[in-house]
């Protein structure tokens, strides 16, 4: 069961202001955690040279 709609909503600007800025704040973060996840693998390869099949103990 579905409510009814009790009339038009009202257009608050400043509640519009923060949501944009909200979404635009997750935007960036997003971005920076894909760029972050993209650069990784690249860095761990320069990093680790070792390789996982060969002990050092040996």
């Amino acid at each position: 069961m579905r409510g009814t709609s009790s009339g038009e909503l009202q257009f608050d600007p400043e509640i519009e202001k923060t949501a944009r800025a909200n979404h635009k704040e997750v935007r960036r973060a997003k971005q920076a955690a894909r760029l972050a996840t993209w650069e990784q693998p690249s860095q761990e390869e320069e990093e680790d040279t070792s390789s996982p099949y060969i002990s050092e103990e040996e």
